[in-house]
């Protein structure tokens, strides 16, 4: 049985997310000659859809995603299975499922489904079998094989994430340092594998990202504009509607994965700093519902989502700076997109309900 009881939902968290979505809207509209249309009215639309699948996520009891979470998983990666073999190939990758001239990134989804799936497999075990090399197959198993079929599309940012967001669930639950380390050092040694795997855009960017001014005309031209962009703004930035990068279009992506650099040149560090402390917010809200959380599913399903939007963030933030690979991950809320705004406000759901039932000591099953 679903409960409905708003009263419960935590308002300023909620009033957060819709903070840094309305944000983002507005910069859309402006780094769009101020036109509502149609990254303005689309963004909007895909917002109230989000709000309803965040209201959703709230009200679906938690006992729910833990009965469910295999075969979700399993839908997950028969979706990316569909992606491979008939997806939608846009920009040289093929991430998209069209439905009914709807184009949906599974991918998105899966990112949620592969914590539940980790989050019902390590809550079923005590930390001494976690500290067991045995317990751990099982584990890498179920993150290797979303991320080698996303590393197929080819989606090496979801992959990072995929990645980050599982590291640190294995962490927390107490996986000890010693074996990290080994990981790390394996990875050393696979990357001359690893580079041969990789496709040649993939190359460029990483490469670009050590020196971009050797191609400032082809792989090295988001890196530099977007940094020029950022330093252009200064303080308090050029204004609304004044952001010479983007009006005359030289900032490339500028509504979806470079829109914090358009931030930056319109309303400078300031509006950066704005929108750097309301996630910052929202990551220490979900941390410590993370903390009150007295069932150890609950626990590592807040702290994976919670992760998730922390990788989000600190990737995109970083990439767009220069201090990281352009890897292609949007501004969680913020920037323009479908896919990734609906899951993420679901996934905020589910961590506003963990938080209005969070003495909840056992999982129902019924």
């Amino acid at each position: 049985m679903f409960s409905f009881e708003l009263k419960k939902i935590p308002l300023i968290p909620l009033w957060l997310v819709f903070a840094i979505s309305t944000f983002g809207i507005c910069i859309l509209c402006s780094i769009n000659s101020g036109n509502f249309f149609p990254w303005g009215i689309r963004q909007l639309i895909r917002l109230c859809i989000g709000t309803v699948a965040l209201f959703s996520g709230a009200y679906i009891p938690i006992h729910f995603w833990k009965k469910y979470a295999y075969f979700l998983y399993m839908f997950g990666v028969a979706l990316l299975i569909c992606v491979v073999i008939a997806g939608k190939i846009s920009m040289g990758a093929q991430r998209w499922i069209s439905m009914f001239s709807f184009n949906f990134q599974p991918s998105e989804l899966m990112r949620m489904f592969l914590i539940f799936a980790i989050a019902k497999y390590f809550s079923s075990k005590t930390v001494e079998q976690i500290r067991t090399t045995v317990c751990l197959i099982p584990g890498i198993v179920i993150l290797t094989i979303p991320m080698t079929l996303v590393l197929i599309q080819p989606d090496l940012g979801t992959a990072i994430i995929f990645f980050c967001v599982c590291i640190s669930i294995f962490f927390v639950c107490g996986v000890q340092i010693w074996k990290f380390v080994i990981a790390f050092l394996g990875g050393i040694t696979s990357i001359p594998l690893i580079w041969h795997l990789l496709h040649d855009y993939q190359k460029s960017r990483i490469l670009m990202f050590f020196s971009p001014e050797k191609d400032p005309n082809g792989a090295g031209y988001h890196v530099i504009q977007s940094k020029i962009a950022l330093g252009s703004g200064g303080i308090f930035g050029k204004g609304l509607l004044n952001g010479s990068q983007c009006q005359l279009n030289f900032l490339p992506e500028k509504q979806t994965d470079f829109v914090f650099a358009a931030l930056g040149e319109e309303l400078g560090f300031i509006g950066c700093l704005i929108l750097i402390i309301l996630f910052a917010i929202l990551i220490m809200y979900n941390f410590i519902v993370f903390t009150k959380q007295r069932s150890k599913f609950r626990q590592i399903l807040v702290f994976g989502l919670n992760a998730m939007l922390f990788f989000y963030v600190f990737i995109n933030i970083s990439m767009v700076c220069g201090m990281l690979p352009v890897v292609g991950i949007p501004l969680p809320f913020f920037s323009y997109g479908g896919s990734a705004l609906v899951v993420l406000m679901f996934c905020q759901g589910i961590i506003f309900s963990a938080d209005i039932d969070k003495n909840k000591l056992s999982e129902r099953m019924g």
